[in-house]
């Protein structure tokens, strides 16, 4: 395996467990995401910024929330490992964000860009599907919590 493809391999792996990868597509992989450390209690995403990457959680916690008027937090995703989290309306629409992230203990991601998104799904169609299906596979997981919570019972 190269070396560039040893700091993604979880990556890989997630890609891999769901359709299997050719070996140029995880090229595009290697070269489409970037490694990034972020610290505990660092900001991934400020309410009101632009949320410009889809992170992939390697190790680590974040999550996602937004804070009342009141002070109060209210938590709608925790993100670890093997995991994704952005705030989704942000990121396509490029509209300033209603969420914050920060990380709840020293977080490894794999992030990419709108820009790098896009390409990936150009050259490589899978990936198409693959966000799909994770971004359905979410939907759906809020939809339970959200029933969950009204009715005061959890879901997931």
């Amino acid at each position: 395996m190269k070396n560039s493809q040893k700091s993604i391999r979880p990556l890989l792996d997630y890609f891999n467990s769901l359709i299997p990868l050719s070996e140029e597509e995880k090229e595009l992989v290697v070269a489409k995401f970037r490694p990034h450390l972020y610290l505990k209690r660092q900001f991934v995403l400020q309410h009101g910024n632009i949320c410009k990457t889809f992170n992939f959680v390697v190790r680590g916690c974040l999550r996602l929330y937004k804070v009342s008027d009141d002070g109060t937090y209210h938590v709608l995703q925790f993100a670890n490992e093997n995991h994704w989290i952005l705030d989704l309306t942000s990121f396509h629409k490029k509209k300033p964000a209603l969420f914050n992230i920060d990380s709840l203990e020293d977080t490894h991601v794999l992030r990419i860009s709108y820009d790098d998104l896009i390409d990936l799904y150009i050259k490589a169609p899978k990936f198409d599907r693959i966000f799909r299906v994770l971004l359905e596979n979410h939907f759906m997981q809020q939809q339970e919590r959200s029933i969950g919570q009204l009715y005061g019972r959890r879901t997931i």
